[in-house]
């Protein structure tokens, strides 16, 4: 009977330890993630590239394969339209990670179709940039 629970306390150990070991780079990835899209709000597409890059060197980094081929997909589109495309797959990603950590605003444009994830509860649309930078709905605030 102690051999059993002694595994069941080392296979709890573990699998907490990982979950907490991957959550741990959400917050410094949320942070470059908020630089891709604050560029995108003023319709800076070299800059907004600039941040993908230095998004997916940080999650290839923190062993975040998904967001880095998010990020990548994002620094690599040619034009606004395709980069706010390729950021709608990237804010999934940021949604998920952020949805495990405290003080983040998930926001939801519908004339976009898409969400996004912010540090503050004022708008700031990366899908329309500064054509409608107002328009959407905080739908939520993370609380970890």
């Amino acid at each position: 009977m102690k051999a059993v629970y002694l595994v069941f306390v080392l296979t709890t150990a573990s699998v907490g330890a990982n979950r907490l070991c991957a959550s741990e780079p959400a917050p410094r990835l949320l942070l470059f993630y908020e630089k891709v899209s604050a560029a995108l709000v003023v319709d800076n597409l070299a800059d907004a590239h600039a941040a993908a890059r230095a998004l997916a060197a940080a999650a290839v980094a923190a062993h975040q394969a998904d967001v880095a081929d998010a990020a990548v997909a994002v620094a690599k589109a040619p034009d606004l339209a395709a980069t706010r495309g390729a950021f709608k797959i990237l804010s999934r990603d940021a949604v998920a990670l952020a949805r495990h950590e405290r003080g983040w605003f998930i926001v939801s444009c519908p004339m976009a179709d898409a969400d996004w994830v912010q540090s503050t509860r004022q708008i700031a649309n990366p899908y329309f940039g500064q054509a409608m930078s107002t328009c959407g709905t905080v739908t939520a605030e993370t609380k970890g």
